[in-house]
């Protein structure tokens, strides 16, 4: 009786997770950053692979395809690109701080 408890208990857990769409479950890098950039990159990089394109490729193709939806998180990518460049560690309050100046302009 208690095993069958603990499968069904195992089975509802493990339904949510399942449910939920890439780039949102648990694990090491989810759920950080921007969820609307990584829902767009992620539709961008699927437009990308099934035009055939792979490797390198498929990075350019994300940022036009991000450059023509949404400017505004294309140009996030870009910042983070440059200010990744100039060697700040991703992830810090300096490196953020960087990031934000070049969205804004500051």
């Amino acid at each position: 009786m208690k095993s069958l408890t603990a499968a069904a208990l195992a089975l509802l857990a493990a339904t949510p997770l399942a449910a939920q769409p890439y780039g949102y479950g648990p694990g090491p890098g989810m759920g950080r950053g921007n969820p609307e950039l990584r829902a767009e990159r992620f539709q961008c990089r699927q437009e990308a692979r099934a035009r055939g394109y792979r490797g390198p490729e498929v990075r350019g193709a994300v940022i036009a395809c991000l450059e023509a939806r949404r400017p505004d998180l294309a140009r996030i990518l870009q910042c983070r690109e440059a200010v990744r460049a100039r060697g700040y560690v991703p992830r810090t309050p300096e490196f953020r701080m960087a990031v934000r100046s070049c969205r804004f302009g500051a």
